[in-house]
């Protein structure tokens, strides 16, 4: 671990209350008899422990000496309130995401998984419905879709719908419709004192409906969300993916730059760059990915200027919007579900491309390579150029999420083969960082909360404008002023 992520570790155990402390060995005799009949009170020692545990990455993993499972809303009341009587800090867990190190500073506390948490039903006329906190991405598609409904959630369909909400929750249909928290209309939360309160647009709980579009893990645990939803109009989705030597990475983002210009509210594209030892064993090959809500021909019709450059190889199809997340590698069997390792991500957020930051970023990932051959198998770098029409069109002051007129999410992710091995993590922490210089250059820093590594200052998370700062910090003080929810993206106590 690197000297800045010691420290931020030191420090978040300093903020977090409680810090290091133990889990009272009666507390199944004490806090079980409060939980409904089909809640679990899981330790380490109990079969079933370490799948609860599981994580996308090992990377400044918390540990556990309980794990609740709730089957009702109360449940996690019941598990908040214990936990605050007997000093242990607790941390509420669905899909295991977050890539955020400063989770470390969570050690012997409570796990609250909420997977059980899985109400899915249309409400009145349809336009909403109520879902429950422990969906993940996939259970949301695919029961809405048998109702004929969809709505915007995470493009990684193994992750929550409430962790990436809480946080921006970028996807396939957020052209058309917003982000993920841009559809959240109400929540039934559990605040950091154990209470549960219904929070929607009333005057009452207005403010923490607006922090929870964009800051959301700092205010509490939802249990369920009232969300907005929509009529499967067209369902079908045509894709194409495209892989480029490395030596047309300017002719990529030259044209990928100008379509910015036009990119339709149906079209959503990325690019990855992983090293292929077969094609070259230093410089990573790019590999395009294009969707389009849509026939097939009309994709082909806009991504012609990439074909243009010429691709050593492609693959096109089409597929429902239901199952798309399986030629994308992004389904529960996909690669990009699958555990990382002790992975590290160095997000940014711009407005658009910086041509020659491009280059200097991709020469660096090329210099990492030659020196750190460790990394090459499991790092990569990701380029996400989502639609953005329906985003913009939000304005920007009625939710707590800062970055609207960022179009561009662009991160090196780096990991190796193994266990954890600080001297890899130091090397990652070193080359990550001047990689993300390369593509900030001069602009304002911005970045995903949901990509975040810890080291970013609440600005660059929730926005420079200092009212925004100033009333996220303020209702922190009302809500949780202990700052029991300050493991992930934790907004700084006044």
């Amino acid at each position: 671990m690197t000297a800045t992520l010691v420290f931020l570790v030191a420090l978040l155990v300093s903020l977090c209350t409680p810090g290091r402390t133990s889990v009272p060995p009666n507390i199944q005799q004490e806090l079980g008899p409060r939980l409904s009949s089909g809640a679990l009170v899981v330790f380490p020692s109990t079969p079933g422990f370490a799948a609860l545990n599981d994580r996308w990455t090992d990377g400044g993993r918390p540990t556990y000496g309980v794990i609740i499972v709730p089957a009702t809303e109360r449940d996690v009341v019941e598990a908040v309130q214990y936990a605050n009587a007997h000093g242990v800090p607790f941390f509420a867990t669905t899909g295991g995401h977050g890539t955020w190190w400063g989770l470390a500073a969570l050690q012997d506390g409570m796990a609250i998984w909420l997977r059980n948490l899985t109400t899915l039903e249309l409400v009145g006329d349809g336009t909403t419905a109520r879902l429950g906190g422990g969906l993940r991405g996939t259970d949301v598609i695919h029961g809405l879709w048998a109702l004929g409904k969809q709505t915007t959630t995470g493009v990684c369909t193994c992750a929550s719908l409430a962790g990436p909400a809480l946080g921006g929750g970028h996807g396939y249909l957020q052209g058309l419709h917003g982000l993920a928290l841009d559809q959240i209309v109400g929540a039934r939360v559990v605040l950091a004192n154990g209470s549960l309160i219904s929070v929607t647009s009333r005057k009452e709980t207005a403010d923490l409906l607006w922090a929870l579009k964009g800051a959301g893990h700092n205010f509490g645990i939802v249990t369920e969300f009232t969300y907005k939803v929509y009529d499967v109009v067209k369902p079908n989705w045509a894709y194409e993916f495209l892989s480029f030597t490395g030596d047309k990475v300017d002719d990529i983002y030259r044209v990928s730059r100008a379509m910015m210009a036009y990119q339709p509210q149906e079209a959503v594209q990325w690019s990855q760059w992983v090293v292929d030892p077969q094609t070259d064993p230093v410089r990573p090959i790019i590999v395009y990915s294009l969707f389009y809500n849509g026939p097939p021909e009309e994709l082909a019709s806009y991504s012609k200027p990439l074909v243009d450059i010429g691709p050593f190889a492609s693959v096109s199809g089409s597929s429902p919007y239901a199952n798309l997340s399986q030629p994308a590698g992004l389904d529960l069997d996909g690669p990009g579900c699958q555990d990382q390792g002790p992975l590290q991500m160095f997000p940014t957020d711009v407005e658009t491309y910086d041509l020659p930051g491009m280059r200097t970023f991709y020469e660096t990932f090329v210099d990492m390579v030659r020196a750190e051959p460790a990394l090459a198998a499991g790092s990569y770098s990701l380029i996400e150029q989502l639609s953005t029409q329906a985003v913009r069109a939000v304005p920007a002051e009625t939710t707590a999420y800062g970055h609207r007129k960022q179009k561009l999410l662009i991160s090196p992710v780096l990991t190796y083969a193994g266990s954890d091995n600080t001297t890899l993590n130091a090397a990652i922490a070193q080359w990550g960082e001047k990689m993300r210089s390369a593509v900030f250059a001069n602009m304002e820093r911005h970045t995903y909360v949901n990509y975040a590594r810890g080291t970013e200052t609440d600005e660059e998370l929730y926005g420079h404008e200092k009212w925004r700062i100033a009333k996220l910090k303020k209702l922190k003080k009302v809500y949780d002023p202990h700052n029991k929810f300050g493991y992930f993206g934790g907004i700084a106590v006044p």
